[in-house]
C-alpha cells in the first residue's frame, strides 16, 4: 500500500517542482538599472495525477526526491549572458492550486510541507520554500518563500528537488485531481562587458 502512495507522492513532488516546468511565454522585463541585471522568470504547470492517496488510520512520512534538466542555457539566452555571469539563482514565489472543477482539497497533506533542492546525487539540501499550517480544506496553498541562492545548483544540468511532508490522518486524495503550480525564480546576473 505504501508503495502505491509513493508512485502518487512521486507526481506530487513534479507539481510541487516546478523548476522543471516549462518557462511561461511573458517574463518580467530584466532590471538593468544598477551594474547587476535582473530577471523573475515564472512558470505554470498543470498536472493531473491518476493515482489516489487513500485515507489511512496513520500518518505517514513521505521524504520524494525528483531529478530533472535544469535547461539553464535555455532561460538565460534570451537577456544575453552566460551562466559565467550569474551571481545568484532565488524562489520568489511558490503558489500550488486544486483545480476548481473538483471538490478536492489539500487536506491529504499534513501541517507542514517542505522543498528542497540539491545537486544531482548530492547530500547538501537546501531549504527553498515551505508551508507551515495548511488550513483544513484548501484549494490553494502559497508557499513561505526561504530566500536562498540555489545558483550552484541551477547552473548544473541536473538538479534535485524533495518534498517533504506527512500525511494527515484519515484523509484522502482522488484519483484524477490537477493541480496547478505556479512558481518564479529571480536570475541576477552581471551585465556582459
Amino acid at each position: 500500500m505504501y508503495s502505491s502512495i509513493s508512485k502518487t507522492l512521486i507526481l506530487f513532488v513534479l507539481v510541487i517542482g516546478a523548476f522543471s516546468c516549462k518557462k511561461k511565454s511573458t517574463t518580467t522585463p530584466p532590471s538593468t538599472n544598477s551594474e547587476n541585471i535582473v530577471v523573475d522568470i515564472p512558470y505554470t504547470k498543470s498536472k493531473t495525477l491518476t493515482d489516489a492517496i487513500p485515507a489511512l488510520p496513520l500518518s505517514v512520512p513521505v521524504n520524494i526526491t525528483d531529478t530533472f534538466a535544469t535547461l539553464v542555457d535555455q532561460y538565460i539566452t534570451p537577456y544575453g549572458f552566460t551562466k559565467n555571469d550569474i551571481i545568484s539563482v532565488t524562489p520568489v514565489m511558490m503558489n500550488v492550486v486544486i483545480d476548481n472543477n473538483t471538490s478536492q482539497t489539500l487536506n491529504f497533506a499534513d501541517d507542514s510541507v517542505k522543498v528542497f533542492v540539491d545537486a544531482y546525487g548530492g547530500s547538501n539540501p537546501l531549504l527553498v520554500a515551505y508551508k507551515k499550517g495548511i488550513p483544513l480544506n484548501a484549494k490553494s496553498v502559497d508557499m513561505d518563500i526561504e530566500n536562498k541562492d540555489f545558483k550552484d545548483y541551477f547552473n548544473n544540468e541536473y538538479m534535485q528537488v524533495t518534498l517533504n511532508f506527512n500525511t494527515r490522518l484519515n484523509e484522502a486524495m482522488a484519483a484524477n485531481t490537477t493541480f496547478i503550480t505556479n512558481f518564479k525564480f529571480r536570475i541576477t546576473a552581471k551585465k556582459p562587458q
